[in-house]
């Protein structure tokens, strides 16, 4: 044994390998034979099992699959009115052609005489439950009461009971029947496994040693290759160290070039708010001038009086905090929030069309507001205020170049179950499939660099998704809009916003 431990030792690493691998290939090609030659003497009884209890077993099974969940989930859709009565007959009808396929197919291997009297009652039951299909489905079609629905559905789940019943008998003789045959196996299994247990043994055996001589040159493969990544690691702890340096550098750059973006959004809405401004003074402005203007004409002729002073006093004074009110509004509207608060939907949606509703009118462009359910978001409302007013804008800038007679701006809010949903939708024609997945990117622009930076869209989504939690998305739709009778190829950008559950509210 001692000289034969010393050859092997003295080959090389290769050589024991193979060795070790012919060995294995050996005893294994002798388990498989001796294995091959009892197992076969066990095949006949095994497929015996197989073919005549445990496919005929999963038959059953299926059978119950097709009526629990094919038909009775299906009637209970087409009482909730989910499916329509034609689409649910054609469903069921094709599963029960299946279960007749397949009653067919068991009923093939039955043999005792005691299966075929269970065999006929079961048959019996699934006649009967054929003829309450029709009768259930001749009830929906004549529009039935519930009360005799119910009732039918009821002497249906009864039958099928009675069915389970059946089956499971027919599936417990089944099992009782593979019992007897696998205690005929057993025995011609209990005389393979001793036979393979001492093969695999003596495989094992020798294996062993050979790998135990194999392992001693392997561990010292492993110190060299232990050193070896050592170096390596050190290598890389010092290539990651620089990596996170980079990238912190690169994340700051990236939050910076945010923060740039976010105010050329808000300066690019500010010089818009600014025309609506002066727009929105222009018509005070000049009333202001006429109230001067009469005291000068007053006077030359000599009517000038306390009463009319009072009076051109007082429009004035309307005017002066019509003025101021503009001046607060558009202040609220660039003034940061600095956490987040409830907000109404329908209040800062108003407000901020109140901003732009004059401006828009003298463009030709009608903006209108259509209120189904108002909601409260979680947020920051002046931001909110300035994402509805790039939308806003985003329509105009459109509308402007469509020659459309009628230019109009819808915005709905409605509500689902856990969103609050806020749509625009202007019937400038819609948007370019082309662009359509690259409106939200940042400086991605169809208008003019003089008129547009790319920014609006791209700060919006930032905004509700990334500060609010929620989302936003562009896509085309017909629209028919408010005491309009046309159908118009719209642009629909929609919001989405978590909305104020019943114990928050």
């Amino acid at each position: 044994m001692r000289k034969l431990l010393e050859s092997i030792n003295a080959m090389s690493i290769t050589k024991k390998t193979s060795l070790l691998f012919l060995n294995m290939v050996v005893g294994m090609l002798f388990l498989g034979s001796f294995a091959h030659f009892s197992i076969n003497s066990i095949k006949n009884n095994f497929d015996t099992l197989y073919t005549k209890s445990i496919v005929p077993l999963i038959d059953l099974q299926r059978l119950k699959s097709f009526y629990r969940a094919d038909i009775h989930e299906k009637l209970a859709a087409l009482k909730d009115k989910e499916i329509a009565l034609k689409d649910a007959k054609t469903i069921i009808r094709t599963t029960q052609k299946k279960i007749a396929q397949g009653w067919i197919n068991y009923t093939a291997h039955a043999q005792s005489k005691q299966e075929f009297v269970i065999i006929e009652k079961a048959s019996q039951e699934m006649l009967q439950m054929d003829d309450l299909l029709e009768q259930i489905f001749e009830f929906f079609a004549q529009g039935k009461s519930e009360k005799e629905i119910h009732a039918k559905e009821a002497e249906l789940r009864e039958t099928f009971v009675m069915l389970n019943v059946h089956l499971t008998k027919l599936a417990t003789y089944g099992f009782e029947s593979a019992s007897n045959i696998k205690e005929k196996t057993q025995v011609a299994y209990n005389y393979t496994f001793e036979w393979i247990l001492a093969a695999t043994i003596g495989t094992i055996s020798v294996a062993a040693l050979l790998a135990f001589v194999i392992l001693q040159n392997i561990r010292i493969l492993h110190t060299n290759l232990a050193q070896m990544v050592a170096e390596k690691t050190a290598e890389l702890q010092n290539l990651n160290a620089k990596l996170e340096e980079k990238i912190t550098q690169e994340v700051a750059k990236s939050r910076q070039k945010d923060e740039i973006m976010f105010r050329q959004s808000r300066l690019a809405a500010m010089g818009e708010m600014m025309g609506n401004i002066a727009h929105q003074w222009r018509q005070p402005l000049n009333a202001i001038v006429l109230i001067i203007q009469s005291f000068q004409m007053k006077k030359m002729l000599g009517k000038l009086d306390d009463d009319f002073i009072d009076a051109q006093v007082n429009e004035g004074l309307l005017l002066a905090a019509s003025m101021s009110k503009t001046i607060d509004d558009f202040r609220n509207f660039f003034k940061p929030n600095k956490k987040q608060e409830y907000f109404s939907a329908l209040h800062v949606t108003k407000q901020t069309i109140d901003i732009v509703a004059q401006y828009y009118e003298k463009l030709g462009i009608k903006i209108m507001l259509t209120c189904k359910e108002d909601f409260s978001i979680l947020g920051f409302e002046n931001e909110f205020s300035q994402v509805l007013m790039n939308l806003f804008s985003n329509a105009k800038d459109a509308l402007s170049q469509n020659d459309n007679p009628e230019k109009l701006i819808e915005v709905t809010l409605t509500k689902d179950v856990n969103f609050g949903i806020i749509t625009v939708v202007d019937n400038a024609g819609g948007i370019s499939e082309e662009i359509m997945d690259r409106i939200f990117e940042p400086y991605f622009s169809t208008k003019h660099k003089s008129i547009g930076t790319g920014i609006g869209l791209h700060m919006s989504k930032e905004i509700i998704e990334k500060q609010m939690d929620g989302q936003i998305e562009a896509k085309n739709c017909t629209h028919r809009f408010r005491d309009s009778g046309i159908d118009y190829i719209s642009a629909c950008m929609q919001i989405k916003m978590p909305t104020m559950n019943k114990k928050e509210e």
